[in-house]
């Protein structure tokens, strides 16, 4: 039995698995979790997303109960056998047997032999056991017999044996009971808040009994159908329905109650996210006057659009979200629904996530030459967000115009025709209905064709026809009229002369005279009167020739001239009605006859006309009159005296029964004097006819006869247009005649009074128009509607009704409710601004102004002060509150408003608003997070930024500006800024912070220290108030400092002293440029780089020194000499050594040099054999790291070899090392001089003993050399100075061993302070011989005192420390170490005497022979004394005014005071 839980149930079985339904109703297999897809439908659980909500009565929510199979016995493979697991009996009952069956099947390729025991218990027998032989592929079925004593549960099992060992199957029988079962878990689809998504999954019973079921579930979830009765074996699909209110996860358990008492239950997890929808509103095809700026309100232009037609723009919805983003697109309701000129098909609808939607917006203008704005608000669901669309569009009508406006046929004779053409133009690309208010075959003027179309700039020639039937002047103005344009007017006019009878010719130039003396008043005195008026000077003639009155009797005021007349003024207030722009000088009433129904055969009686002379003169009316016309008057002439009326009747005749008859009668009026020229004495008195039109109609059907259908269009507004107070409002309406007979139309009596309908009747032919033109003067501010009622083909039934609505345009603008304007607090000479919003709710635009007093102009302005308003525009206004002081502020300021577009000099009544503002003045500060900001070391040329944080803890919005003043190191103005800012200028809302991003890029070494401060900008002067320090910025700016710390080396080279080799690497000179800064061109490239194309790269440096390997013999050891780098900086340095293959590019075989010099080969040489190697080639060390490199020298090639490498320091230096060494042949003698030159170390006089120097003599050679250096050459210079041994050698001969170092010792012993130099020969026994040029410098201690630095260095033979001093320029290393640190100021003792005498000390220098290598006290001993005499010389140049005494024996290593 199925149980449902609403009428209706739907019945569907399944094979397996759980329905899933989408929502189109279709069951789809799936699993427990809800995935849209992409196009929308639904996989795995079903689910759909909707922007409704649910209800439960729809069909889908109607329990769909789907039956279950029978779920299969579940089994299992036990070796080789395939049994069940359990044997289940139900439904049994008390006191009978149910038999169930047991399959084995034999599922393996061998005979399986078992055997069984029978259950434990009594309820549960089988067959007497026995041994069971299966087959491969035979199944045996085993009977089990259950027979139940007692309603309880019942288990047992049966067990088997076999030789693997033993297994068993589970009996049971059980009690019916309730159970049902669902999924533990259901995830439903994402959804977007507001919106709806379903997800469905099956309620399954697998109990025994019919089971009740309630479900309990939280918000928003809703569960369909909540309650219901699942049968046995049946599962009941389950809707879950997610409407979240809130943008969280949710996460919730919704129960399911059954059984007795419903005490059971299951559940289900349901978990689903719910996210905000988002809409992202741009405009498609944008156009230059829209506005689709982020952050602003969106401005969709539609431009002019012409009346009548639809203009349509779309608007692009993109949903970057990942959930549906359901919308609704309502107009704001500020206008009544039939002056909306904006529409927007689609409501609401869906965006899809990631998708994007083009939505129309359409502009179908009504009211003419007005610019329209209305506003579209686009909501997403939960209304999260909204986006507010501003549409513009102005409409625009025809511009018709004629090619003149008076035709002149000037005159012709009684019975001939004459014909003018005149063309018609329209000058908008919109279309044009146009129609001449004139009955052609009526008249003596006609116009072909009398109506038309004129399509957009088109052009279409009419002929005007005057063919007069009496002998009289002839004038008319007919009017032009044009659907959604005013009327136009053309004058017709023309004479008509018969052989009895030639009136004066009527011209354009009286027509201009009539009208300005129809404005003075002079229309009503007849031709002749004028002339007498004028000869008696009672009259004048103005500039333009027109009649006046005399100067003295206007009372200085200006004669009147005729007004320009609005053409609908003129088209209704023709003197046909109760008002009129000037008296009519005739009248005739009625002016429209309806004779009604004249079957015939007799003709109706006339209808009576009355026509009146207003005029002061006799006037003759002419009536035209056709032959075949069925109406015409009588009398058809006749004259009417001054100021007298005529009786005339109006006939009707119909010529045919069962038509339709309607025509407009003419009629001329005409002073009587004017029928000939010769009554005319001035031309200017000449005056035009008058026309007189009488409108009949009539027909002629039997009351029996039914009236034809007509059928026609009318295009009929529903709104007159906005107008001002106690002003006229203009409409027309298009009939077209859509039929192929006659159509007449009248104004039916109970029309509105209020309204006036020209012509209110006619008749338009099959296919032609008629144009109407509706006159209203709106009273009260509240719509009011006008009934028109027309009648067409004079038959009661045939009414066709025409509402309209117009009211009196209010002078009123909306402002806020509250008409307050809160300025937040606002710093003292800042200005903070506010925005208030205004509506024009009219229909008309206005103009505003605010007006601030004048006290209050340096406190408060607002832009725009003055402006137009269009109607249903919302204006924003920028109110700027700058305070003078620290208090509080309240203003009133007024408004005033009036309707736009009034002449200049004008004075409208206006509208008068109060506004109030309300501000504070507070004063303010910045600080900052860190008041010093330290970048560190920095390299030369580098760029580090660094943030500072600095906030605004006061209550307003500061304006600041920042400056930056550097101390340190004063730079060139020219020298771009080591600091810059990321902006200078900002502002801080209160009680925020701001990070500003500084960038140090400092371009030269040096400490650098600035100073941050800010300063307040005002907005009232534009000045910057006094600066405050905000920050102090340093940062110290450093070349990588590179040294070479100490050298060794081994190989060849090992014989080779370190101070030797000191000298050959040139380390003194590499030191001092490696503590210079690098020039421009060294940084040309900062890193080692591959620029070259050659094999000779380019020298980008100044710097050169050699790197001398000294000389070996060939195939000998290499010469390895190690240096140790250490990072004497601040900053990491990195290093390279670049032989000239590194810093070659890598070229294509065509590119590659084709021929080269001895040189490049000699290069390539050396660097394919790598005779020059170092390792490692480059490096990094931290501040203080030391790292050693290895240089190796191979003796492969005899001669000497050389390799420009260049040492680079990243970011630094550029130094260019000639490696150079040398490699002599065997038994080759060779002897490596350092220099040509030496300088021997600073010793001050006086010195009593001198310390002992050494030059080094390197034998690269595989033989002993023997040297000899030539000392006669020191004798020379001993004598010149006073014979005192400036230079001495100690060991002017001796033997240098292969590979080692032979040093020899000099003393120098200056007696002056001044340089002295020699060059003494050096002779290598059985080689060559060298000059070296030896130099040295003596100074005094007393005279240079603390200036003079004095070093400690070891002597040869480390046995004594002396003092020396390096001269300026020249570096000293012991060891490699550089000692600077370590040096200590020595100066001799300054003697004076008690009578102020100088005392000179003597020293005694020893003189010992060359072989001995020490000199100790004990050596001294046997030097000769030495005999000093002391010579006076000038004592300006020594200072000595006497010597005592001048002849002394100073003994060796004794000192001598002399005074």
């Amino acid at each position: 039995m199925l149980v449902q839980a609403s009428p209706g149930p739907t019945m569907r079985t399944r094979e397996s698995g759980d329905c899933t339904r989408n929502s189109g109703g279709s069951c789809l297999s799936g699993s427990a979790v809800a995935m849209p897809t992409l196009d929308g439908s639904s996989i795995a659980m079903s689910a759909c997303s909707s922007s409704g909500s649910t209800q439960p009565a729809s069909p889908m929510d109607t329990q769909v109960c789907i039956s279950k199979k029978q779920d299969r016995v579940k089994k299992r493979i036990i070796w080789g056998i395939e049994v069940a697991e359990e044997l289940q009996w139900k439904d049994w009952e008390l006191g009978k047997e149910t038999t169930r069956n047991l399959v084995l099947k034999n599922l393996s390729l061998k005979i399986q032999k078992m055997k069984y025991r029978p259950p434990k218990s009594k309820f549960f027998f089988t067959v007497i056991p026995q041994p069971l032989f299966l087959s491969p592929g035979i199944s045996f079925t085993l009977p089990i017999i259950f027979r139940p004593l007692e309603e309880k549960e019942y288990m047992d099992r049966l067990w088997f044996e076999k030789a693997e060992g033993t297994f068993f199957v589970d009996l049971r029988a059980t009690l019916p009971c309730h159970k049902l079962t669902c999924l533990p878990l259901l995830q439903l689809p994402m959804c977007a808040v507001g919106d709806t998504v379903e997800a469905w999954f099956d309620l399954d019973n697998v109990g025994d009994l019919p089971t009740f079921f309630t479900w309990e579930f939280p918000s928003p979830f809703q569960m369909f159908p909540a309650t219901g009765l699942l049968e046995p074996g049946l599962a009941c699909q389950i809707k879950v329905a997610f409407q979240p209110l809130v943008a969280v996860i949710h996460d919730a358990e919704a129960t399911c109650w059954y059984g007795e008492n419903s005490r059971q239950k299951c559940s289900i997890q349901l978990q689903a996210v719910a996210k905000c929808a988002q809409l992202l509103v741009s405009i498609r095809h944008k156009q230059p006057e829209d506005q689709d700026a982020i952050g602003f309100h969106k401005v969709l232009h539609f431009g002019s659009v012409a009346v009548g037609c639809t203009a349509e723009r779309q608007i692009r919805l993109h949903n970057p979200s990942v959930v549906n983003a359901p919308f609704r697109i309502e107009i704001v309701p500020d206008l009544l629904a039939q002056d909306q000129a904006f529409s927007c098909p689609t409501a609401q609808g869906v965006v899809r996530p990631g998708e994007k939607k083009c939505v129309s917006v359409i502009f179908h203008p009504e009211a003419l030459s007005t610019r329209t704005v209305d506003y579209f608000s686009i909501t997403p669901s939960g209304c999260a967000s909204q986006t507010l669309l501003k549409v513009v569009g102005f409409c625009r009508g025809p511009a018709v115009s004629l090619q003149q406006y008076c035709i002149n046929f000037s005159w012709i004779n009684l019975g001939e025709r004459s014909e003018q053409s005149l063309w018609i133009e329209n000058q908008e690309d919109c279309t044009a209905y146009f129609q001449f208010a004139i009955d052609c075959p009526e008249s003596v003027f006609s116009i072909r064709p009398a109506f038309g179309t004129l399509l957009g700039k088109a052009r279409a020639t009419l002929l005007c026809t005057f063919q007069p039937t009496h002998p009289i002047i002839y004038f008319r103005r007919v009017a032009c009229l044009i659907h959604h344009q005013d009327p136009l007017f053309l004058d017709l006019i023309g004479t008509c002369h018969s052989d009895s009878s030639k009136p004066a010719i009527l011209k354009p130039q009286h027509l201009t005279w009539y009208r300005t003396h129809l404005a003075r008043g002079l229309t009503l005195y007849p031709p002749h009167v004028l002339c007498t008026m004028l000869k008696e000077k009672k009259l004048e003639q103005d500039q333009n020739g027109a009649l006046m009155l005399p100067v003295e009797d206007l009372e200085d005021s200006p004669a009147p001239q005729y007004p320009s007349v609005p053409p609908m003024t003129e088209f209704f207030l023709d003197g046909t009605g109760n008002m009129a722009v000037f008296p009519p000088p005739v009248t005739i009433e009625p002016v429209e006859v309806d004779f009604g129904a004249c079957p015939g055969p007799e003709a109706p009686n006339p209808v009576p006309l009355y026509l009146m002379n207003h005029t002061k003169g006799k006037i003759t009316v002419v009536w035209t009159h056709r032959p075949d016309c069925p109406f015409w008057v009588t009398p058809d002439t006749c004259d009417v005296p001054p100021l007298k009326s005529m009786a005339m009747r109006l006939h009707f005749q119909p010529p045919y029964s069962n038509c339709l008859y309607a025509v407009e009668l003419e009629a001329f009026a005409v002073y009587k004097v004017l029928r000939s020229y010769n009554n005319i004495e001035e031309d200017c008195t000449v005056c035009p006819s008058w026309c007189l039109t009488v409108r009949a109609r009539g027909h002629s059907y039997h009351a029996a006869f039914e009236h034809h259908v007509p059928h026609y269009s009318l295009d009929a507004p529903k709104l007159f247009p906005a107008v001002p107070s106690s002003e006229p409002s203009y409409r027309s309406l298009l009939l077209v005649n859509k039929g192929p007979m006659l159509l007449t139309f009248a104004l039916a009596p109970r029309s509105s009074a209020d309204v006036t309908l020209r012509p209110t009747s006619g008749l338009v032919a099959p296919g032609a128009h008629q144009i109407l033109l509706l006159c209203a003067y709106p009273k009260g501010t509240t719509w009011k509607q006008h009934h028109l009622y027309l009648q067409f083909n004079s038959c009661p039934q045939y009414l066709k009704e025409v509402i309209l609505q117009s009211r009196e345009e209010p002078r009123q603008l909306q402002l806020d409710t509250s008409q307050s304007v809160f300025f937040k607090p606002t710093w003292v000479g800042c200005s903070s601004t506010s925005t208030f919003t205004f509506h024009n709710p009219t229909r008309l635009p206005m103009e505003f102004e605010w007006r601030v007093s004048q006290q209050h102009r340096k406190l408060l302005a607002v832009q725009p002060p003055r402006g137009l308003i269009q109607p249903n525009e919302n204006v924003t206004l920028t109110w700027v509150f700058s305070p003078l002081e620290e208090t509080k502020y309240l203003f009133q300021v007024g408004m005033w408003a009036w309707e736009a577009g009034l002449p200049p000099g004008a004075k409208p009544p206006s509208t008068h608003y109060l506004l109030r503002l309300v501000g504070m003045g507070i004063s303010g500060s910045i600080s900052a997070k860190e008041k010093e900001l330290d970048f560190g070391n920095m390299l030369v040329g580098s760029e580090e930024n660094r943030s500072l944080e600095f906030g605004n803890d006061g209550d307003c919005t500061l304006y600041y500006h920042l400056h930056l003043e550097q101390h340190s190191p004063e730079g060139d103005a020219e020298d771009p800024p080591a600091l810059q800012l990321d902006r200078t200028e900002g502002s801080l809302p209160p009680h925020s912070q701001d990070t500003i991003c500084l960038t140090a890029c400092p371009k030269r070494r040096g400490q650098y220290s600035w100073t941050l401060s800010y300063s307040l900008l005002s907005h009232r002067d534009n000045k910057a108030g006094e600066q405050q320090e905000l920050s102090r910025v340093t940062l110290e700016a450093v070349y990588p400092f590179l040294s070479i710390l100490d050298v060794c080396s081994m190989g060849s080279a090992e014989g080779i002293t370190r101070k030797h080799l000191w000298r050959l690497f040139s380390l003194d000179t590499l030191n001092s440029y490696l503590e210079r800064d690098p020039t421009p061109q060294e940084l040309t490239y900062k890193v080692p780089t591959r620029h070259s194309t050659s094999q000779t790269p380019p020298v980008l440096t100044p710097l050169k020194l050699d790197f001398n390997f000294g000389a070996a013999p060939i195939n000998a050891p290499a010469s390895v000499v190690l240096l140790t780098l250490k990072n004497r900086g601040v900053v990491p340095v990195h290093w390279s050594f670049l032989f000239p293959s590194d810093q070659q590019m890598d070229l294509e075989l065509w590119a590659e040099q084709a021929e080269f010099d001895c040189t490049e080969l000699h290069q390539m040489r050396v660097q394919d054999n790598c005779i020059f190697s170092i390792s490692p080639k480059a490096g990094g060390l931290s501040p203080g790291q030391e790292e050693m490199v290895q240089f190796k020298y191979s003796h492969v090639f005899t001669g000497t070899d050389r390799l420009p490498v260049l040492f680079k320091v990243s970011h630094g230096r550029e130094i260019l090392l000639n490696f150079v060494g040398v490699t002599v042949s065997l038994e080759q003698k060779y002897v490596h001089f350092t220099s040509t030159s030496h300088q021997f170390i600073p010793v001050p006089i006086g010195d009593m003993l001198p310390p002992r120097q050494i030059y080094e003599l390197y034998n690269g050679g595989s033989v002993p050399v023997t040297y000899e250096i030539q000392t006669n050459i020191l004798s020379q210079v001993q004598e010149k100075n006073f014979d005192h041994p400036i230079f001495c050698c100690l060991n002017p001969k001796g033997e240098i061993q292969p590979g080692t170092t032979a040093r020899t010792l000099w003393i120098f012993s200056p007696i002056e302070a001044k340089t002295y130099t020699v060059d003494v020969p050096i002779h290598i026994l059985g080689w060559n011989s060298a000059l070296i040029h030896f130099q040295g410098v003596g100074y005094d201690p007393q005279i240079m005192g603390d200036t003079a630095p004095f070093y400690n260095i070891s002597s040869w033979d480390s046995g004594s420390t002396h003092s020396k001093m390096l001269v300026p320029g020249q570096d000293e290393y012991h060891g490699g170490l550089r000692d600077t640190e370590k040096s200590q100021r020595k100066s001799l003792p300054r003697l004076h005497t008690a009578c102020g005498q100088k005392v000179l000390l003597l020293r005694g220098l020893p003189d010992i022979p060359a072989a001995a290598p020490v000199l100790g006290s004990e050596h001294a001993k046997g030097w000769p004394p030495i005999h000093s005499q002391l010579s006076l010389r000038d004592p300006n140049c020594v200072g000595f005014s006497s010597v005592f005494p001048k002849l002394i024996l100073i003994q060796p290593l004794q000192a001598y005071v002399n005074c």
